[in-house]
This record gives structure tokens, C-alpha cells and sequence, in this order.
């Protein structure tokens, strides 16, 4: 399950940028990086400062984009009581973006974005404002209203995004951002499988860093799971749900 080199590149089409959209999206599937959430309601802030106490403020509905890696989205098997986002607004088209698609930095682009309008859906041609990222309650973010989820290649375009826009990183490739993330990738399908066998992610944490013997793996030593998750994903998937592994 290792990252196959792949060609460089800053741009990616809908095809190989998202995992799902719309109706694909799975509920049990944990929360991650990338992830699209439409109807979040974001405070509006005054471009004046705020007196202490007590404030009263408006707030606009938006479609919001998780930001942070996968690990700082979880502590053990909760998700951690605040997250990032990015709010995602309507653009005419992705001309600034250039040529080589290097400028707008702080910008992700999520072309032909399915969002929800009414009873309908509507292909938006998006962007991720980077520039204006907040952190809001995670529970906030409602699984029934996520609409779509990134592909791997999709996270990797979105690391090369923001150290660009951060960092001003002109080094970091698609093949290697997608290498960083690989554990944490499949980590996020174990979760899911867990979901669907538990009902929750009650105790998986402790079954990911406690050692165990597991079928296809380490024969009768036994071996800590996450310490395989790039390369033994299968035999993992297998011991939670308790399918035998394919051994193809």
C-alpha cells in the first residue's frame, strides 16, 4: 500500500482530486483532512476590536474545508474539541492561479465542487481561502453535511499548498507529500472499519499501539498495528473485521 511515485504536479482535475463528493460521502467514515462540510455557520468579525464581555455578532453560512493533518485532528479516539477550517467561496474562474498554477497561494482550488442548494445540487467552481482559515467546535462539522472528501493525491496537492503558502516551499513534490501522509491514509479506513464493527472509536487507539498477534503478520510474535499500517493494511483491515485477508 506505498505511495507510487508519481508525476509532479500543482494542479489535479475533480477525477483525482476527491475520494467522494455528494451523496458518496460515508458517515462513518472519521473526519479528516480535506474534508468539505457545507451549511457551517461562521461568526462574522467586526474589523474593529471587540470589547470584553459578553458580544453579540452575525454569522453566514458557508461551506468550510478541514485543514489540519490528520494526527492533530484526533487525541486517542476523539476528535479534538476545536478544529481548523477554511471557508470555501464561489470564483469566476482560476486565472490567477497561472499558468504553472504556483500563484494564488494562499487559495486551494476545488474545481467543479458539488454543493447542496435547496432540494438540488449545484457544480460550483471553488477555492479554499487559505488566507482566512478559523478554528471553530468540532462539533461543528456534522457527517450527514460533508460533501466531499479528498482523494490521497488530493491531500498531497493540498500539503504543497500550504507550505507554499506558508512556508514559501518550493521543494516539497506531490510523490513526497503523499509519502508523509501514507500511514495516517490508511489509518483512516482501520477507523472506518472500526466504526462499522464498534459503533464508535471507542478503544481503537489502544488496539493501534497495543502489541497483539495478528493473522499475516509476524507469524506468532506478536507486532503493534500501527507500526504496520503502510504495507500490511489488508491483514489489519482483516483482524478488525474479521474477514480472512486477501493474500493477493
Amino acid at each position: 500500500m506505498t505511495s507510487p511515485a508519481v508525476e509532479d504536479t500543482n494542479w489535479l482535475e475533480p477525477d483525482d482530486l476527491y475520494l467522494a463528493g455528494r451523496d458518496g460521502c460515508e458517515v462513518d467514515r472519521p473526519i479528516y483532512q480535506g474534508d468539505v462540510f457545507a451549511g457551517v455557520n461562521l461568526p462574522v468579525l467586526p474589523k474593529m476590536p471587540l470589547a470584553a464581555g459578553d458580544v453579540t455578532m452575525p454569522a453566514t453560512a458557508h461551506a468550510v474545508m478541514v485543514i489540519p493533518h490528520p494526527c492533530q485532528c484526533y487525541y486517542g479516539d476523539k476528535l479534538r474539541p476545536s478544529l481548523t477550517v477554511a471557508p470555501i467561496k464561489k470564483v469566476d474562474n482560476y486565472d490567477n492561479f497561472g499558468e504553472a498554477r504556483t500563484g494564488a497561494k494562499d487559495k486551494f482550488a476545488l474545481p467543479d465542487l458539488l454543493l447542496p442548494a435547496g432540494e438540488t445540487w449545484v457544480q460550483q467552481t471553488s477555492v479554499a481561502d487559505l488566507g482566512k482559515i478559523v478554528s471553530i467546535p468540532s462539533g461543528w462539522l456534522v457527517p450527514s453535511q460533508r460533501v466531499a472528501c479528498l482523494s490521497q493525491k488530493g491531500l498531497g496537492l493540498l500539503a504543497k499548498r500550504i507550505l507554499g503558502f506558508q512556508l514559501r516551499d518550493k521543494d516539497t513534490t506531490l510523490s513526497s507529500a503523499m509519502a508523509l501522509i501514507q500511514a495516517e491514509w490508511n489509518e483512516s479506513f482501520l477507523m472506518q472499519a472500526w466504526v462499522r464493527k464498534n459503533e464508535s472509536l471507542k478503544g481503537f487507539t489502544a488496539w493501534l499501539r497495543e502489541p497483539r498477534i495478528i493473522k499475516g503478520i509476524g507469524g506468532d510474535r506478536e507486532v503493534v498495528p500501527a507500526e504496520f499500517r503502510v504495507g500490511a493494511l489488508d491483514a489489519l483491515l482483516a483482524e478488525i473485521t474479521g474477514d480472512a485477508a486477501d493474500p493477493h
